[in-house]
């Protein structure tokens, strides 16, 4: 995870609620019992009854739940109560996974899923909640504290979702939240709100898919916590190899000397390509670099350079890629002057640019 998520930001109350209602649900199936409406947001099981889709994956899962013998209702019972909060199976292999019996996955995971993505939309459970999923998000990408800003904190890379001129928060569109434990694989978290990060589509649905934060190949591997933990700056090296003058190429190493911390780097990594999406980037170097610190000689080049790079690392959390221009900006100080001034002159508009923008603009 790139940048720190700042503390003190309410979750949503639409996801609590939910996730409440679910383990209240079956904890009430497993001891034969009414569900009990203490600790529930007032109204909130009448909205969710007024659903007949809802209604039904509810009946299936307590159909399952009441099938099951008496020793696997009390384990599923001590997991529950236990309520381990699902970051801690990222921080701590040992940590076991709740017990789900295999009876019961793939009804729990479809009533997850329904009201992950049905449930909470319902004008009922927001007006029982208090707030529209919209609200938090509003809420997390917010530029000030507790907000975290409008780019990816996961990546750096990309917007959370572009914002329209004249649209009220909850009016917004919205990119996805990440189950940090997929909701496939461990559905009992599925409407969890501290299991669920706002991320950018490309983290969510280009590099992470399907794949798993808590293990690989069958192995628990550790992870990032987003809530408390994330990539320190000394972890993260950017260089400009310049072994090739005509194409030097910028390089991203995850390194830390705790094997913990370094195991955290290469799952974050492996998970969401953070490596080859940076680099991939900056493929087009020089022309990246016109962009921003084009200069007619080397002093003016290398000042350019390290105004131009303050500058990012500032507005890191405003527009993506600043905090990774800011990165490169200052390996490329630090290379050789002869690869330097090879870079700098062919940051160099041609004559055809020139005209050409000239027409564009200012004709």
């Amino acid at each position: 995870m790139l940048f720190a998520i700042r503390p003190n930001l309410q979750q949503s109350k639409v996801f609590d609620g939910l996730n409440r209602f679910l383990r209240e649900t079956m904890l009430a199936a497993l001891e034969e019992r009414q569900v009990d409406e203490t600790n529930l947001p007032a109204g909130l099981c009448a909205a969710v009854a007024g659903n007949p889709p809802t209604c039904a994956a509810i009946d299936a899962l307590v159909a399952k739940l009441s099938a099951l013998h008496q020793r696997q209702k009390q384990a599923l019972k001590d997991a529950l109560t236990l309520n381990t909060e699902p970051c801690a199976f990222l921080a701590d292999r040992a940590e076991p996974l709740p017990y789900i019996p295999d009876a019961v996955c793939p009804a729990l995971k479809t009533l997850s899923v329904q009201l992950f993505q049905r449930t909470a939309k319902l004008k009922g459970v927001e007006q029982a909640c208090g707030e529209c999923i919209n609200d938090h998000y509003a809420r997390f990408r917010h530029g000030n504290a507790p907000g975290n800003g409008n780019v990816c904190c996961v990546c750096g890379t990309e917007y959370l979702a572009q914002v329209r001129a004249d649209e009220n928060d909850n009016e917004q569109w919205r990119g996805p939240y990440d189950h940090l434990l997929a909701k496939d694989l461990y559905p009992l978290y599925g409407v969890d709100p501290k299991n669920l990060l706002p991320i950018c589509n490309t983290c969510n649905s280009k590099a992470k898919l399907a794949k798993d934060l808590v293990c690989k190949d069958g192995v628990r591997r550790l992870s990032f916590s987003p809530w408390t933990e994330h990539a320190l700056s000394q972890e993260i090296e950017v260089v400009v190899d310049d072994a090739n003058d005509l194409f030097p190429r910028v390089v991203v190493n995850l390194r830390s000397a705790d094997p913990d911390r370094q195991e955290k780097l290469a799952t974050w990594d492996d998970v969401y390509e953070i490596k080859s999406r940076v680099e991939g980037e900056f493929k087009e170097l020089a022309a990246k670099l016109a962009e921003d610190a084009h200069a007619p000689n080397d002093a003016s080049f290398l000042q350019n350079l390290r105004e131009v790079g303050l500058a990012k690392a500032q507005a890191e959390r405003l527009t993506p890629f600043n905090y990774w221009r800011a990165r490169v900006y200052a390996a490329v100080r630090r290379m050789s002057p002869r690869s330097r001034e090879a870079l700098r002159q062919a940051t160099a508009p041609t004559p055809q640019a020139i005209q050409d923008m000239e027409a564009l603009f200012f004709q």
